[in-house]
């Protein structure tokens, strides 16, 4: 509730036992920030929600399950120093099929 203050977004928090519980599992699953940034998206200014219901109503939208973290390897991707490439050039050849158009 206080990120969603802190970022200008107010709205009602009179809920049911049941959607308190909803509310709690998606925050422990998705996270404060992702939770915010999904309401921000769709917030209008000019007619904001008066209950956190319609809020609940958003977060449907998000899958069942929260991505996997991406898996730890050992594995550094090639890097190329800036500058330093140069295409092929087929100088016995100089068509522009064998030059790569």
């Amino acid at each position: 509730m206080a990120a969603m203050t802190g970022a200008g977004m107010v709205v009602g928090w009179r809920l049911s036992e049941a959607e308190w519980g909803r509310v709690t599992a998606l925050s422990a699953r998705w996270g404060h920030a992702r939770l915010v940034e999904m309401v921000a998206r769709r917030w209008n200014a000019d007619r904001p929600p008066l209950s956190a219901r319609y809020l609940l109503r958003i977060w449907a939208d998000l899958p069942d399950q929260a991505p996997e973290p991406a898996a730890q390897t050992n594995v550094v991707p090639l890097r190329r120093q800036p500058g330093t490439w140069v295409p092929y050039q087929n100088t016995a050849q100089p068509s522009a099929y064998q030059n790569g158009f």
